[in-house]
């Protein structure tokens, strides 16, 4: 009876749970401009990707709704992006981005909604510039003030 030998080779799995590794950066627009959201996420084997838009699958929105809003994942390098075109005041809410595989999964989220201007409850009083005295504790110092300052206060 002759005898065999059998080698098995076993290859290492690599494996690893989505992983944002570039969140999507907060960016600011002007109403009726494209804008270009991008991430990167990493996990093997390589993840879904789906989309979210106040809590629905962004692929089920119709109409306005649906229009000008691209979304695209590279599998070879994690590149994930969003793009919304003609953006308005329709396109406001949050946009999440799910990445997940066998492993595990992670989200990603953009909050789109419109800059207001920020209004102080009450007026701040201002000084007129060069209005620094010594015996004050408060006063007004521009850029080019504060070496004469610096120099009267002994900074």
């Amino acid at each position: 009876m002759e005898k065999y030998e059998v080698e098995l080779e076993m290859k290492e799995q690599s494996w690893s749970p989505p992983r944002w590794i570039q969140p999507f950066n907060p960016t600011r627009f002007q109403q009726g401009s494209q804008v270009l959201f991008e991430g990167l996420v990493s996990g093997a084997p390589s993840p879904d990707i789906t989309w979210t838009w106040r809590g629905k699958p962004l692929q089920t929105y119709s109409g306005r709704a649906g229009q000008g809003k691209i979304v695209s994942f590279d599998p070879n390098n994690g590149r994930v992006t969003l793009m919304l075109s003609d953006v308005g005041p329709g396109d406001e809410g949050v946009y999440t981005c799910t990445a997940s595989n066998p492993y595990g999964e992670s989200s990603c989220t953009i909050n789109l909604s419109a800059e207001t201007k920020m209004t102080p409850s009450r007026p701040r009083p201002t000084l007129p510039k060069g209005s620094c005295r010594t015996n004050l504790k408060a006063c007004h110092i521009d850029s080019d003030d504060y070496a004469d300052y610096a120099r009267l206060k002994g900074l």
